[in-house]
Protein backbone atom coordinates (compact mmCIF):
# COMPACT_ATOMS: atom_id res chain seq x y z
CA UNK A 1 0.00 0.00 0.00
CA UNK A 2 0.71 3.82 0.05
CA UNK A 3 0.54 4.90 3.03
CA UNK A 4 0.48 8.45 4.23
CA UNK A 5 1.61 9.22 7.94
CA UNK A 6 0.78 12.22 9.40
CA UNK A 7 2.61 12.76 12.66
CA UNK A 8 5.52 14.87 14.61
CA UNK A 9 8.46 13.91 13.32
CA UNK A 10 10.45 16.67 15.03
CA UNK A 11 13.12 17.58 12.53
CA UNK A 12 13.53 20.84 14.89
CA UNK A 13 14.94 18.18 17.27
CA UNK A 14 17.87 17.41 14.97
CA UNK A 15 17.13 13.73 15.83
CA UNK A 16 17.38 14.02 19.34
CA UNK A 17 14.24 11.80 19.68
CA UNK A 18 15.24 9.56 17.36
CA UNK A 19 13.54 6.59 19.53
CA UNK A 20 10.22 8.39 19.35
CA UNK A 21 7.43 6.27 18.30
CA UNK A 22 6.41 8.15 14.52
CA UNK A 23 9.56 6.52 13.35
CA UNK A 24 9.04 3.17 14.79
CA UNK A 25 5.58 3.02 12.93
CA UNK A 26 6.76 4.34 9.87
CA UNK A 27 9.83 1.56 10.09
CA UNK A 28 7.51 -1.22 10.70
CA UNK A 29 5.14 -0.49 7.96
CA UNK A 30 8.14 0.04 5.54
CA UNK A 31 9.33 -3.53 7.09
CA UNK A 32 5.27 -5.23 6.61
CA UNK A 33 5.94 -4.16 2.23
CA UNK A 34 4.30 -0.88 2.23
CA UNK A 35 5.21 2.30 1.47
CA UNK A 36 5.49 5.21 3.25
CA UNK A 37 5.37 9.23 3.02
CA UNK A 38 6.45 11.12 6.18
CA UNK A 39 4.56 14.31 6.75
CA UNK A 40 5.74 16.13 10.16
CA UNK A 41 2.97 18.18 11.04
CA UNK A 42 4.87 20.57 13.28
CA UNK A 43 7.71 20.82 11.37
CA UNK A 44 6.02 21.88 7.96
CA UNK A 45 3.50 24.54 10.21
CA UNK A 46 6.50 26.21 11.07
CA UNK A 47 7.71 26.23 7.72
CA UNK A 48 4.09 28.06 6.67
CA UNK A 49 4.75 31.35 8.06
CA UNK A 50 7.65 34.07 8.47
CA UNK A 51 7.34 34.07 12.04
CA UNK A 52 8.56 30.39 12.34
CA UNK A 53 5.65 29.54 15.14
CA UNK A 54 3.53 26.37 14.48
CA UNK A 55 0.30 28.06 15.37
CA UNK A 56 0.12 30.77 12.58
CA UNK A 57 1.49 28.15 10.24
CA UNK A 58 -0.96 25.27 10.69
CA UNK A 59 -3.70 26.28 8.08
CA UNK A 60 -0.47 26.12 5.57
CA UNK A 61 0.12 23.03 6.95
CA UNK A 62 -3.68 21.57 6.69
CA UNK A 63 -3.98 23.13 3.28
CA UNK A 64 -0.50 21.18 2.29
CA UNK A 65 -1.81 17.82 3.28
CA UNK A 66 -4.36 18.22 1.05
CA UNK A 67 -2.18 18.63 -1.70
CA UNK A 68 -0.27 15.83 -0.63
CA UNK A 69 -2.88 13.47 -0.96
CA UNK A 70 -3.76 14.48 -4.12
CA UNK A 71 -0.33 13.66 -5.41
CA UNK A 72 0.01 10.38 -3.40
CA UNK A 73 -3.60 9.09 -3.07
CA UNK A 74 -2.72 6.81 0.10
CA UNK A 75 -4.91 3.77 0.63
CA UNK A 76 -3.93 4.95 4.15
CA UNK A 77 -3.56 8.14 5.75
CA UNK A 78 -1.93 7.20 9.53
CA UNK A 79 -2.36 10.42 12.06
CA UNK A 80 0.09 10.62 15.23
CA UNK A 81 -1.05 13.54 17.77
CA UNK A 82 -0.93 16.48 15.13
CA UNK A 83 -3.40 18.73 17.67
CA UNK A 84 -2.81 21.55 15.25
CA UNK A 85 -4.21 18.94 12.23
CA UNK A 86 -8.23 20.38 11.27
CA UNK A 87 -11.12 17.73 11.05
CA UNK A 88 -11.87 19.42 8.05
CA UNK A 89 -8.82 18.21 6.35
CA UNK A 90 -10.34 14.40 7.08
CA UNK A 91 -13.55 15.29 5.74
CA UNK A 92 -12.37 16.69 2.44
CA UNK A 93 -10.00 13.85 2.07
CA UNK A 94 -12.90 11.39 2.51
CA UNK A 95 -14.80 13.22 0.01
CA UNK A 96 -12.18 12.79 -2.48
CA UNK A 97 -11.16 9.22 -1.64
CA UNK A 98 -13.95 7.33 -0.32
CA UNK A 99 -12.03 4.20 -0.30
CA UNK A 100 -9.02 5.60 1.79
CA UNK A 101 -8.59 4.62 4.95
CA UNK A 102 -7.89 7.03 8.04
CA UNK A 103 -6.78 6.17 11.14
CA UNK A 104 -5.17 7.67 14.53
CA UNK A 105 -2.59 6.96 16.89
CA UNK A 106 -2.29 8.54 20.40
CA UNK A 107 0.37 7.43 23.17
CA UNK A 108 -0.62 10.33 26.00
CA UNK A 109 -3.15 9.21 28.33
CA UNK A 110 -6.54 9.70 27.76
CA UNK A 111 -7.75 10.20 31.20
CA UNK A 112 -7.94 13.69 30.77
CA UNK A 113 -11.57 15.09 28.80
CA UNK A 114 -10.03 17.48 26.72
CA UNK A 115 -7.73 14.76 25.09
CA UNK A 116 -10.72 12.78 24.75
CA UNK A 117 -12.67 15.49 23.13
CA UNK A 118 -9.35 16.49 21.38
CA UNK A 119 -9.49 12.79 19.32
CA UNK A 120 -13.85 12.62 18.90
CA UNK A 121 -13.16 15.88 16.52
CA UNK A 122 -11.48 13.82 14.45
CA UNK A 123 -13.25 10.40 14.76
CA UNK A 124 -16.68 10.78 12.44
CA UNK A 125 -13.75 10.46 9.62
CA UNK A 126 -11.99 7.74 11.17
CA UNK A 127 -11.67 4.08 10.44
CA UNK A 128 -9.92 3.37 13.68
CA UNK A 129 -8.40 4.93 16.70
CA UNK A 130 -5.13 3.13 18.72
CA UNK A 131 -3.91 4.60 21.63
CA UNK A 132 -1.82 3.04 24.36
CA UNK A 133 -4.40 3.94 27.14
CA UNK A 134 -6.88 1.08 27.51
CA UNK A 135 -9.86 0.16 29.46
CA UNK A 136 -13.18 2.08 29.98
CA UNK A 137 -10.82 5.41 28.69
CA UNK A 138 -10.20 3.62 25.28
CA UNK A 139 -14.07 1.96 25.43
CA UNK A 140 -15.26 5.66 25.22
CA UNK A 141 -13.79 6.64 21.42
CA UNK A 142 -15.74 3.71 20.26
CA UNK A 143 -18.37 4.82 17.40
CA UNK A 144 -20.61 2.27 15.12
CA UNK A 145 -18.05 3.21 11.97
CA UNK A 146 -14.65 2.80 13.83
CA UNK A 147 -12.69 0.30 15.89
CA UNK A 148 -10.90 1.82 18.72
CA UNK A 149 -8.23 -0.49 19.66
CA UNK A 150 -5.10 -0.59 22.50
CA UNK A 151 -1.70 0.76 21.02
CA UNK A 152 1.98 -1.41 22.88
CA UNK A 153 4.31 0.88 23.39
CA UNK A 154 6.64 -0.02 20.10
CA UNK A 155 10.10 -0.89 20.49
CA UNK A 156 12.77 -1.71 17.32
CA UNK A 157 15.58 -4.17 17.42
CA UNK A 158 17.70 -1.27 15.44
CA UNK A 159 16.55 1.54 18.17
CA UNK A 160 16.68 -0.33 20.95
CA UNK A 161 20.05 -1.93 20.86
CA UNK A 162 22.18 -2.37 23.78
CA UNK A 163 21.95 -5.61 25.91
CA UNK A 164 22.52 -4.56 29.31
CA UNK A 165 22.15 -7.68 31.14
CA UNK A 166 25.49 -8.83 29.91
CA UNK A 167 26.96 -5.37 30.39
CA UNK A 168 29.47 -6.39 33.64
CA UNK A 169 31.12 -2.81 32.94
CA UNK A 170 28.05 -0.35 34.39
CA UNK A 171 28.76 2.60 36.92
CA UNK A 172 25.11 3.34 37.82
CA UNK A 173 23.44 0.61 39.75
CA UNK A 174 19.63 2.32 39.53
CA UNK A 175 18.14 5.29 36.83
CA UNK A 176 14.94 7.46 36.48
CA UNK A 177 14.91 9.00 33.35
CA UNK A 178 11.33 11.46 33.01
CA UNK A 179 10.93 15.53 33.51
CA UNK A 180 8.86 16.13 36.59
CA UNK A 181 6.53 19.11 36.26
CA UNK A 182 4.24 20.48 38.38
CA UNK A 183 3.54 16.34 39.46
CA UNK A 184 3.70 16.73 43.03
CA UNK A 185 2.67 12.48 43.55
CA UNK A 186 5.00 11.72 41.39
CA UNK A 187 8.04 13.99 42.66
CA UNK A 188 7.23 13.05 46.22
CA UNK A 189 7.64 9.33 44.94
CA UNK A 190 11.05 9.96 44.05
CA UNK A 191 11.81 12.12 46.71
CA UNK A 192 10.93 8.97 49.19
CA UNK A 193 12.71 7.02 46.67
CA UNK A 194 15.70 8.56 47.35
CA UNK A 195 15.99 8.65 50.37
CA UNK A 196 15.14 5.01 50.75
CA UNK A 197 17.94 4.02 48.09
CA UNK A 198 20.41 6.56 50.07
CA UNK A 199 19.71 4.33 53.19
CA UNK A 200 20.56 0.88 51.56
CA UNK A 201 23.59 2.40 49.87
CA UNK A 202 22.40 1.97 46.26
CA UNK A 203 24.19 4.22 43.68
CA UNK A 204 21.03 5.72 41.85
CA UNK A 205 20.55 8.64 39.38
CA UNK A 206 17.56 10.96 38.43
CA UNK A 207 17.31 12.39 35.14
CA UNK A 208 14.91 15.27 34.35
CA UNK A 209 14.37 16.34 37.88
CA UNK A 210 15.16 17.68 41.15
CA UNK A 211 17.80 20.47 39.09
CA UNK A 212 18.94 17.11 37.05
CA UNK A 213 18.94 18.12 33.61
CA UNK A 214 17.20 15.65 31.22
CA UNK A 215 18.93 13.37 28.72
CA UNK A 216 17.91 12.83 24.99
CA UNK A 217 19.23 11.59 21.58
CA UNK A 218 22.93 9.97 22.17
CA UNK A 219 23.25 10.94 26.14
CA UNK A 220 20.15 9.34 26.94
CA UNK A 221 21.61 5.96 25.75
CA UNK A 222 25.02 6.64 27.03
CA UNK A 223 22.92 6.74 30.48
CA UNK A 224 21.46 3.62 30.09
CA UNK A 225 24.48 1.89 28.69
CA UNK A 226 25.96 2.78 31.70
CA UNK A 227 23.29 1.05 34.15
CA UNK A 228 21.82 -1.93 35.35
CA UNK A 229 18.53 -1.11 36.38
CA UNK A 230 15.82 1.27 35.78
CA UNK A 231 12.56 2.55 36.84
CA UNK A 232 9.20 2.56 34.59
CA UNK A 233 6.70 4.95 36.30
CA UNK A 234 4.85 7.25 34.63
CA UNK A 235 2.52 10.33 35.43
CA UNK A 236 -0.63 7.80 36.28
CA UNK A 237 0.03 4.28 37.02
CA UNK A 238 -3.49 3.52 37.49
CA UNK A 239 -4.94 3.13 34.03
CA UNK A 240 -5.59 0.22 31.91
CA UNK A 241 -2.33 -0.64 30.49
CA UNK A 242 -1.03 2.93 30.29
CA UNK A 243 2.49 3.52 30.36
CA UNK A 244 4.88 5.76 28.96
CA UNK A 245 7.40 4.63 25.81
CA UNK A 246 10.08 4.34 28.53
CA UNK A 247 8.80 0.70 29.07
CA UNK A 248 10.23 -0.57 25.85
CA UNK A 249 13.44 2.24 26.09
CA UNK A 250 14.26 0.47 29.40
CA UNK A 251 13.28 -3.47 28.83
CA UNK A 252 14.22 -3.44 25.02
CA UNK A 253 17.91 -2.49 26.07
CA UNK A 254 18.23 -4.80 28.61
CA UNK A 255 18.06 -3.12 31.36
CA UNK A 256 16.43 -4.85 34.68
CA UNK A 257 13.06 -2.48 34.36
CA UNK A 258 10.82 -1.88 37.93
CA UNK A 259 7.24 -0.99 37.35
CA UNK A 260 4.13 -0.44 39.27
CA UNK A 261 1.18 -2.61 39.26
CA UNK A 262 -0.49 -0.86 36.66
CA UNK A 263 -4.18 -2.55 35.67
CA UNK A 264 -4.04 -5.59 33.25
CA UNK A 265 0.50 -4.67 32.44
CA UNK A 266 1.08 -8.27 33.59
CA UNK A 267 -0.71 -9.22 29.97
CA UNK A 268 2.00 -7.34 28.59
CA UNK A 269 5.12 -8.19 30.77
CA UNK A 270 4.77 -10.78 33.69
CA UNK A 271 6.75 -11.63 36.86
CA UNK A 272 9.78 -12.85 35.41
CA UNK A 273 9.99 -10.26 32.33
CA UNK A 274 9.83 -7.12 34.65
CA UNK A 275 10.25 -6.11 38.25
CA UNK A 276 6.58 -4.82 40.07
CA UNK A 277 6.79 -3.21 42.98
CA UNK A 278 3.87 -1.70 45.25
CA UNK A 279 5.41 1.14 46.60
CA UNK A 280 8.74 2.93 47.27
CA UNK A 281 9.64 0.64 50.15
CA UNK A 282 8.70 -2.06 48.30
CA UNK A 283 10.65 -0.85 45.46
CA UNK A 284 13.83 0.06 47.51
CA UNK A 285 13.84 -3.17 49.09
CA UNK A 286 13.68 -5.24 45.66
CA UNK A 287 16.53 -2.89 43.99
CA UNK A 288 18.61 -3.77 46.85
CA UNK A 289 17.99 -7.83 46.47
CA UNK A 290 18.62 -7.92 42.79
CA UNK A 291 21.64 -5.53 43.10
CA UNK A 292 22.93 -8.75 45.47
CA UNK A 293 21.37 -11.02 42.82
CA UNK A 294 22.83 -10.20 39.92
CA UNK A 295 22.34 -13.77 38.34
CA UNK A 296 18.71 -13.60 38.77
CA UNK A 297 18.77 -9.89 38.15
CA UNK A 298 20.25 -10.70 34.57
CA UNK A 299 17.25 -13.59 33.99
CA UNK A 300 14.54 -11.44 34.23
CA UNK A 301 16.41 -8.59 32.46
CA UNK A 302 16.61 -10.61 29.60
CA UNK A 303 13.39 -12.02 29.32
CA UNK A 304 11.97 -8.38 29.26
CA UNK A 305 14.38 -7.93 26.44
CA UNK A 306 13.41 -10.43 24.75
CA UNK A 307 9.40 -9.92 25.32
CA UNK A 308 10.03 -6.19 23.71
CA UNK A 309 11.72 -7.43 20.68
CA UNK A 310 9.14 -10.77 20.09
CA UNK A 311 6.06 -9.11 21.07
CA UNK A 312 6.30 -5.36 20.71
CA UNK A 313 8.69 -4.66 17.58
CA UNK A 314 7.35 -2.33 15.42
CA UNK A 315 6.46 -4.82 12.49
CA UNK A 316 4.07 -6.99 14.01
CA UNK A 317 2.38 -3.96 15.93
CA UNK A 318 2.09 -1.93 12.91
CA UNK A 319 0.94 -5.75 11.34
CA UNK A 320 -1.78 -5.75 13.96
CA UNK A 321 -3.00 -1.88 13.32
CA UNK A 322 -3.18 -2.64 9.54
CA UNK A 323 -5.65 -5.44 10.39
CA UNK A 324 -7.57 -3.42 12.41
CA UNK A 325 -8.37 -0.35 10.35
CA UNK A 326 -8.95 -2.62 7.37
CA UNK A 327 -10.74 -5.20 9.61
CA UNK A 328 -9.03 -8.12 8.62
CA UNK A 329 -8.63 -11.33 10.38
CA UNK A 330 -6.12 -11.44 12.95
CA UNK A 331 -3.12 -13.15 11.89
CA UNK A 332 -1.91 -14.11 14.80
CA UNK A 333 -3.04 -13.88 18.87
CA UNK A 334 -2.13 -10.70 20.04
CA UNK A 335 -1.97 -10.46 23.95
CA UNK A 336 -3.78 -7.06 24.12
CA UNK A 337 -6.59 -7.93 21.22
CA UNK A 338 -9.08 -8.24 24.12
CA UNK A 339 -9.11 -4.33 24.10
CA UNK A 340 -10.88 -3.72 20.82
CA UNK A 341 -13.70 -2.44 20.94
Amino acid sequence: MKILHIANFGFNKQGAHFYCTDRKISAGLIENGHFVYDFSFRDMARMGTIFKTKKLGACWANKEILKTVQNLEPDLVLIGHSDLMSPEVLKQIKQMYPKTKIAFWYVDPLYHEHKLDFIKAFSPYLDAIFSTTGGEYLAKLKESHLSAAYLPNIGHRNVEILKQFSNTETDKTFIFCGVVYKEPEREKFLMDLAQALQQVKINYQFYGCFEHAGVYGKAYYQVLAESKMGLNYSRRNDVTLYSSDRIVQLTGNGLLTFCPRIPDFEKLYNEQEVVYFDDQVDLARKIQYFDQQPEYAKLIAHAGWQKTRQSFNAKRITQYMLEVTFRQPFSEDYEWSHEVY
